[in-house]
């Protein structure tokens, strides 16, 4: 169990540590942040820009981290021999699936926990800013303050990363990883709205299943197909699961002040469950053969 968690623990960092990871994240963050105050066609419904672009920037953030990032941390190890390492210090090839497997997932809830306060930041900002706009008989807008929040939540640790790693060597893609979501959820806590984030805390929690279904599927693929076939093979699944990812986004759910039923986040993970055990169980078959596999 300790080398399982050391497995995982360092599949995490290893993530965390590549540029893509810092990409993606900053990336998301400032679709969420942008396109509702960019976007010239809002016909008055800032609310639901911001709330439509921050929930595909955490589905499409968490989703290429699950993709991308689980299927080229195993590629990696099993290019470079250090799985073959790791399979020689009494670790079984299926343990040390499941851990990569589990380090790809936890990756894709740092990207998760990461964008859901900027997300919070953004749609909050944009009711304040509809109830001023309507006092003051002005277009509606997203609130000053808050876009000033969502902006530093992913400028401020770019800055002090960039810092940590002239002056203390610390990579910067892992420092930004590790201060974004701070960053993010002490933002967050400015003119924090309990209600909001209780009406939207079940849409977050859907938003979540997709990237924990696909690390097990990128993962699967990556020790079962060589180079670049794994990422063409979880497309192919990823592009037939299209509609269905549309019953994780529920946006149009909390239009006019409605709500998401805890009931219905709860069938949307019942619903992943028989797939995520299919790709565990299918990677768990192939990392078997691994020893003696021409890569």
């Amino acid at each position: 169990m300790r080398r399982f968690r050391s497995i995982a623990a360092a599949t995490v960092r290893e993530i965390c540590s590549s540029p893509l990871y810092t990409l993606v994240a900053c990336g998301a963050a400032a679709v969420a942040v942008l396109a509702p105050v960019l976007h010239c066609h809002q016909f008055g419904e800032t609310s639901r820009m911001a709330r439509e672009a921050s929930f595909s920037a955490i589905l499409t953030g968490s989703l290429a981290c699950a993709i991308f990032c689980t299927a080229g941390s195993i590629r990696r190890e099993i290019a470079s021999g250090t799985a073959e390492m790791a399979l020689a210090h009494s670790v079984s090839r299926t343990a040390f699936f499941l851990a990569k497997a589990c380090g790809g997932a936890l990756s894709s809830l740092l990207m998760w926990l990461t964008l859901v306060p900027v997300s919070v930041i953004v749609v909050n900002g944009a009711e304040i800013g509809g109830v001023v706009a309507a006092e003051k008989g002005d277009v509606a807008s997203m609130w000053g303050p808050s876009l000033v929040a969502a902006v530093s939540s992913f400028l401020v640790p770019m800055v002090a990363a960039a810092f940590l790693n002239r002056f203390r060597a610390v990579r910067f893609p892992l420092a930004v990883a590790r201060l974004m979501p701070v960053c993010a959820i002490v933002f967050a806590a400015y003119r924090f709205d309990f209600q909001l984030v209780a009406r939207y805390f079940p849409a977050y929690v859907a938003l979540a299943i997709p990237a924990l279904v696909f690390s097990a599927a990128s993962a699967a693929f990556a020790v079962r197909l060589r180079g670049n076939l794994a990422f063409a093979a979880t497309f192919a699944v990823f592009a037939a699961s299209l509609p269905a990812l549309g019953n994780y986004c529920l946006s149009n759910a909390l239009a006019r002040g409605g709500s998401v039923p805890w009931g219905y986040a709860g069938l949307c993970i019942l619903a992943a469950i028989p797939p995520t055990l299919f790709f565990l169980v299918v990677g768990t078959a192939a990392a078997k053969r691994l020893e003696g596999r021409e890569v």
